[in-house]
C-alpha cells in the first residue's frame, strides 16, 4: 500500500507541478503577448497623436489664412459702403438742385403762359385789317 500510496503522490504532484508549470508558462506567455499588443498600441497612438498634430498645425495655418482673407474683404467691404454713401449723398444733392431747377422752370413757364395769354388776348383784340 505504501507503494501505491508513493505512486500516487509521484503522479499527483507530477500532475500539479506540470500544471503549475503549464500555467506559468500559459501565463508568461500570455503577458508577453499583451505586453507586445500593448507596445504596438502605443507605438499607434504615438502616431496617431503625431498626425493629429500635423493636421491640428494645417487646420491652424488654414484659420490664420481664412481670417487674413476676411479682414481684407472686411476692410474692401466698408470702403465700399462707404464710397457708396458718399455717391449717395451727391446724387441727393443733385436731385435737390434739379428740384430747384424744375422749380424754377415750372415758375418761368408758368410766367410764359401767362405772357403767352395776354398777348393771345391782346392780339385777338386788334381789328383785323
Amino acid at each position: 500500500m505504501h507503494k501505491g500510496l508513493l505512486v500516487w503522490n509521484i503522479i499527483l504532484t507530477t500532475v500539479l507541478v506540470g500544471g503549475f508549470l503549464a500555467g506559468y508558462f500559459f501565463i508568461s506567455s500570455y503577458h508577453n503577448a499583451t505586453e507586445q499588443e500593448m507596445s504596438v498600441l502605443h507605438q499607434n497612438v504615438n502616431e496617431l497623436t503625431a498626425v493629429v498634430a500635423q493636421q491640428s498645425e494645417a487646420i491652424n495655418e488654414h484659420a490664420q489664412i481664412i481670417n487674413g482673407r476676411m479682414e481684407s474683404i472686411s476692410e474692401e467691404v466698408a470702403a465700399a459702403i462707404e464710397n457708396n454713401d458718399k455717391v449717395i449723398q451727391e446724387m441727393n444733392s443733385l436731385v435737390q438742385e434739379y428740384q430747384e431747377v424744375i422749380n424754377t422752370s415750372a415758375a418761368s413757364f408758368a410766367e410764359i403762359l401767362k405772357n403767352l395769354e395776354s398777348l393771345s388776348i391782346t392780339k385777338s383784340e386788334e381789328p383785323s385789317p
